[in-house]
């Protein structure tokens, strides 16, 4: 049980769900979270917001940001290929080799890790494998339904063998970053046996922990591999500190409910904060992944009111490190001929545009017209929100100069836009390859589609092209 502000709220275990109770005033509520699925989580909060005036799910944001005309983008897989497969086809990555297109994608929790496609002609694409398949994980990676997290593969040819970069849940719940070889797409995929970028112990300074005061574990995720037209190798990947801040931030108004009132106007998102202080401690006893759809709605309230609540928490001595990891930096950092990290890291890119909201993530980086574009998503992968941004810089490793406005943004017929690839389309000219869900849908462990996109580089800025 917890009390906090308006609320007392008690949460059990029940079965495979969770049983929760809200008291406000006189009035009892009492729900049955069935599943630990994102839906029920969205069914239980919609629910919540009919009976006390909390803050609803914004899955459905899309019907108001997808206005306008529907986006000409042509999907390539719009179907589950394998029964093995769960959830479509999300962070897809492509790579373009003398036998055609070989595409590999995030599997989360499936049994299977990473689905691997191919397609000679762009538009007939067959499932072949698994990076993983069942059994076959890294001894280093949890798996497991609701334990397992494999995400954002992505496959490199490096001299005579291809590398592949993924995200893992390690044992100790926090993600990693590994790298696989193999002498030909379809495998077998040697795994190096260990994480090649590890995660962290988080402070306010965003730095290894010294000792010196408590800290949190962060991870590390989205991967990528570049090689530049000289043969020089780097790796990207992105500090995940967006998972680090909703739960302190909510430990933070419950012991401060007076932070509530200076955080947000809105009646709705003063009852959402209240709550998710009021459910943090059952909220903590959960996997990962459940905790994240505990925050959601508290996450999106923030981000409605983002520049206001950073400046207020900047402000607070006991915030210091809820606003520092309200920053996900993308890192880049050189790799040796044997795929050991090499020199020291480079933070490169950050989110600071209103769009992005509390995260960037997914860096690609494509060599064009003489320079270097990364492509990276911005905002919250479940929802409509999310998008692709664009920046250019003369060096791999940046400075990089961002464009204004997202490249793809949610539209009526295909939400959620994200986390892109560059590779040759059959003309030889670059062409974008990313997922977007099917119009109201979203969230974790939902469908994602395969898309693509032409595009053109000039100078400083890129542009999608007409598809016809």
């Amino acid at each position: 049980m917890n009390t906090n502000q308006q609320f007392t709220v008690t949460a059990h275990a029940e079965g495979e769900g969770v049983r929760v109770s809200v008291t406000s005033g006189e009035a009892v509520h009492d729900y049955l979270i069935k599943d630990g699925s994102h839906a029920e989580y969205q069914r239980f909060f919609a629910t919540l917001a009919k009976d006390i005036g909390s803050r609803p799910p914004h899955m459905l944001d899309g019907r108001r940001i997808g206005t306008g005309a529907p986006a000409d983008w042509i999907p390539l897989v719009t179907e589950n290929l394998s029964p093995r497969t769960q959830a479509g086809y999300g962070d897809p990555a492509v790579l373009k080799t003398d036998e055609g297109y070989w595409l590999v994608a995030t599997s989360n929790d499936g049994a299977d890790a990473f689905p691997i496609l191919f397609s000679a002609d762009l538009q007939h694409w067959e499932h072949k494998a698994f990076v993983f398949a069942e059994g076959e994980t890294p001894s280093w990676a949890a798996t497991g339904k609701g334990l397992a997290d494999y995400w954002a593969p992505e496959m490199a040819k490096v001299g005579d063998e291809y590398w592949l970069v993924y995200t893992a849940r390690k044992h100790d719940n926090v993600l990693a970053i590994g790298l696989a070889k193999a002498d030909h797409p379809l495998g077998p995929w040697r795994d190096s046996g260990a994480p090649l970028v590890d995660g962290f112990a988080y402070n306010a300074a965003g730095a290894a922990d010294d000792g010196s005061q408590p800290v949190m574990s962060g991870g590390v995720i989205d991967s990528h591999i570049f090689i530049d037209a000289s043969g020089d190798r780097y790796l990207f990947w992105k500090r995940d500190t967006n998972g680090v801040w909703p739960r302190p931030l909510a430990g933070l108004l419950g012991q401060r409910p007076e932070l509530i009132d200076r955080l947000f106007a809105e009646p709705a998102d003063r009852k959402t904060a209240a709550v998710a202080a009021a459910l943090l401690p059952f909220a903590q006893t959960r996997r990962p992944m459940e905790r994240f759809f505990f925050m959601q709605p508290l996450i999106k309230a923030v981000l409605d009111n983002w520049a206001h609540a950073k400046a207020v928490l900047a402000d607070e001595p006991d915030a210091a490190m809820i606003v520092d990891a309200m920053s996900t930096p993308i890192y880049g950092q050189p790799l040796s001929e044997t795929g050991a990290l090499v020199g020291e890291a480079r933070l490169v890119l950050a989110n600071d545009q209103e769009w992005e909201g509390h995260l960037i993530e997914g860096p690609w980086v494509t060599q064009q017209e003489g320079r270097y574009w990364m492509f990276y998503a911005g905002n919250d992968f479940g929802t409509p929100a999310y998008g692709i941004g664009v920046a250019v810089a003369d060096h791999p490793l940046g400075p990089y100069v961002k464009q204004t406005k997202p490249l793809l943004k949610t539209r009526s017929n295909w939400w959620g836009p994200g986390h892109a690839s560059v590779a040759p389309g059959l003309d030889g000219k670059p062409q974008l390859f990313f997922h977007a869900f099917f119009p109201e849908t979203a969230g974790y462990n939902v469908f994602r589609a395969v898309l693509t996109t032409k595009l053109s580089f000039d100078n400083g800025a890129v542009a999608c092209l007409p598809n016809g």
